[in-house]
């Protein structure tokens, strides 16, 4: 641009910053702002907010902040979409001591600042997130102190923050006081207590609330069914989730690689049927699915076949983990295969990969029952050597 006489002006160079900031190219945008004092160019409060947001999606809160500062020294006053930027970026670091402190100095600024409907969410979501159900009650008050009135996604932040808690009554509470406030639960808020539930193992009360979905005006989408599938698979209740796949093809739900991956891990004698299903619909595995397959093979006495599929792996691009050797491992020493168990460990330490504690004591026990005490340590010593900074 400048090369054809054109100078570039600060609306221009924010569009530039805000597409570098929505791929966390915290380098390139800080290049640009850089430019911008060069050639003269006033950055203006929708600059900074760009740059702030970006060096947030790069992980770089600190650096946002340093952003922050530099903005008021520069006389930039922020505006509310500022402050909510900055608090997003540090509530999904996890930083909500500081997410804390802007919130307040955003309260003491006042007028076009005041912290509004997104604000709350935010802080409400990061305190639910970190485990602090006291401080998503104390924004959640807070807000309704000052007349805000909360919307479908201020409530299932809620409804998230009791699930993490285990105050399931009170979540279901909740859900009841959306329909008396005129303000109806919708699918993402079920999704939200069915994934709570089924991960507490309340899988009666699960199924409660999945039949129950319907007279709320709520439909069940591939999340609602993932959810309850996993907590059946979880707790066992094969034939409920047979019963549930089949409502699923007969309502022409489509599965997506999640799914499948749930279904496999639940039924691990059935995974390669299931796995090659999926291939078949155009759906690529991951290293989830690959892991799966292995533990299916090794659990069914097939550890050669489930050796192969390392290979596999590595040829389409993936590289076989700490749980993808775990799994031979095991499946090894079950078999009373000394050789293809100790062949694994040292495969997967020329990899990079370290052994972890559960590792270590299938291996250590199935040596000493092997080969006796004192060759076991020996080996075990060699191995340490090996994995030792």
């Amino acid at each position: 641009m400048t090369e054809k006489g054109v100078t570039p002006n600060v609306i221009t160079y924010t569009t530039i910053l805000n597409a570098s900031s929505e791929l966390g190219n915290a380098p390139f945008s800080l290049s640009i702002l850089a430019k911008m004092f060069v050639r003269g160019c006033s950055p203006n409060v929708y600059t900074f907010t760009n740059l702030i947001k970006g060096m947030c999606v790069a992980g770089r809160c600190d650096e946002a902040l340093d952003v922050w500062d530099a903005m008021i020294k520069e006389m930039v006053f922020p505006n509310v979409i500022a402050y909510n930027t900055l608090i997003r970026g540090l509530c999904l670091s996890g930083n909500m001591k500081t997410s804390l402190s802007i919130f307040i100095q955003m309260e003491r600024v006042g007028g076009g600042c005041s912290p509004n409907l997104t604000t709350f969410s935010t802080l409400i979501d990061g305190f639910t997130k970190s485990g602090d159900l006291s401080g998503a009650y104390e924004m959640w008050n807070k807000m309704i102190l000052l007349g805000f009135r909360p919307n479908v996604v201020v409530y299932t932040c809620l409804v998230n923050a009791l699930c993490k808690n285990f105050m399931f009554e009170h979540a279901y509470e909740i859900i009841e006081n959306m329909v008396a406030e005129n303000c109806p639960p919708n699918t993402t808020t079920f999704n939200t207590f069915l994934k709570g539930l089924c991960g507490s193992g309340k899988i009666d009360m699960a199924i409660a609330l999945f039949n129950q979905m319907e007279s709320f005006g709520c439909s069940h989408d591939t999340t609602t069914y993932k959810e309850l599938l996993n907590g059946l698979f979880r707790s066992n209740n094969i034939s409920l989730a047979l019963e549930l796949l089949v409502e699923m093809e007969e309502k022409g739900v489509e599965l997506d690689l999640v799914a499948y991956n749930t279904i496999a891990s639940g039924m691990l004698e059935d995974a390669p049927k299931v796995i090659a299903k999926m291939l078949v619909r155009g759906i690529n595995p991951d290293d989830f699915t690959f892991n799966i397959l292995i533990n299916a093979y090794c659990k069914g006495g097939n550890v050669d076949l489930a050796i192969q599929l390392l290979d596999v792996m590595r040829l389409g691009g993936w590289k076989p983990d700490l749980v993808s050797y775990t799994s031979l491992i095991i499946g090894a020493c079950e078999l009373s295969d000394s050789e293809t168990a100790i062949r694994c460990v040292g495969k997967m330490i020329d990899e990079g990969i370290i052994p972890n504690m559960s590792t270590w004591n299938v291996l250590v026990r199935f040596l000493v029952s092997r080969i006796g005490y004192v060759d076991a340590i020996e080996y075990m010593d060699t191995i340490l050597v090996r994995v030792s900074p």
